[in-house]
């Protein structure tokens, strides 16, 4: 007797895989599955879940319709029939595994059918909201779309997209992804896959802390240090119980005088005369630490917060620049002292830089209940 699986591996792709009839057992079975949750590996009739999507993954390639469709509805459930089915367009969109160009361009305009179009009462705004990659197959680049009739997605497909953008929970994926004019990028499956967790964007007070904010958020995971006030993060800025830890205090300090080192010997610029006295002195680093972070103040970033430190103003343009470009390298000297990652291929949570100003983007799970500072 020869197996479901074997017939659907079988199928030539001018030929139904309802071969028996509308209703075909096996393929019945496969939907069920879907609704019902059942695990990729588990029984079903002669083999496995994941051995069906795989014979339909190899029909679909090829551009068979009905392998499509049929991957693309079961796409819309919910478990690991689902997420494997998505997996798989997304093979297909990216033309893995030798996938046509006809084949990649189905999935994506039947996925452009399924987001569009809700009279079969399939797909839903709810499904959308679960199902996002729906919408990244809909409005995907498609390698050999050059020189082709234009295949940016319909208006309607945009403004679903840019519906989902606007919402503060998104796959990871979403913020990776380039997204432009509402298309997506080819996708990259291994990446799709690997960053397929939900993250929000957490704005962080705009007091001059937040990269020290930042970089406590991320090391404890403690929800308590978004909100903390400058106090307590100086206190921690200055902490010195751990033996095998410098303070913080320190690492910025290094980096002041890192600093105006890279400026000097990498950069090539000398200390303007006005500021020389400052900067000669043995302990400028600290004097600028006392008078930017230990006052509380916060001002470490800034020109103005230099200058008062130094007791200087910038008279010219050439010392304007000189403490501008200071202080955004000792910002960067400080997201290295800290460790602060700045994408996911770093940290799952990291920090996003908006000029001198930053935010969080992190895990939905990333604090727990019990945790405080």
């Amino acid at each position: 007797m020869i197996s479901a699986t074997t017939k659907i591996a079988k199928i030539p792709s001018n030929r139904s895989i309802y071969s028996e009839g509308e209703h075909n057992p096996t393929i019945e079975s496969l939907l069920n599955g879907a609704t019902n949750g059942m695990k990729l590996n588990d029984s079903l009739n002669d083999s496995t879940p994941k051995n069906y999507l795989d014979m339909l993954f190899s029909l679909a390639k090829t551009d068979h319709q009905e392998s499509i469709e049929l991957l693309q509805n079961l796409s819309c459930s919910s478990g690991e029939i689902a997420v494997y089915s998505q997996d798989l367009l997304c093979k297909l969109i990216a033309r893995e595994n030798e996938t046509s160009y006809e084949a990649a361009c189905s999935v994506r305009s039947g996925c452009q059918v399924l987001v569009t179009q809700y009279s079969s009462g399939i797909i839903t705004d709810e499904v959308l909201n679960t199902h996002p990659k729906l919408l990244l197959f809909a409005a995907s680049k498609i390698k050999g779309d050059e020189g082709k009739v234009d295949t940016t997605p319909s208006l309607l497909v945009k403004s679903k997209i840019e519906a989902f953008n606007r919402k503060k929970i998104k796959p990871q994926w979403w913020l990776d992804i380039k997204l432009e004019n509402g298309q997506f990028s080819t996708p990259k499956p291994d990446d799709i896959k690997d960053k397929d967790y939900l993250v929000e964007k957490l704005n962080l007070l705009e007091d001059g802390a937040c990269q020290f904010r930042a970089a406590l958020v991320i090391k404890y995971a403690k929800q308590d240090w978004l909100t903390a006030d400058k106090a307590a993060i100086l206190h921690k800025i200055e902490d010195s119980t751990d033996p095998n830890q410098k303070p913080i205090s320190d690492l910025v300090k290094q980096s002041i005088c890192d600093a105006l080192n890279d400026i000097i010997n990498i950069v090539g610029l000398n200390v303007p005369a006005q500021f020389k006295d400052a900067f000669e002195e043995e302990h400028f680093a600290e004097n600028i630490y006392t008078e930017t972070i230990q006052s509380k103040h916060f001002n470490l970033y800034s020109r103005a917060g230099i200058e008062a430190a130094i007791n200087k103003d910038s008279s010219t343009e050439q010392e304007k620049y000189f403490l501008d470009l200071l202080t955004d390298i000792i910002g960067q000297k400080l997201v290295k002292a800290l460790s602060i990652p700045l994408s996911s291929k770093e940290n799952k949570a990291y920090a996003v830089p908006t000029g001198n100003h930053y935010n969080l983007i992190v895990p939905v799970d990333y604090f727990s209940k019990t945790q405080t500072m």
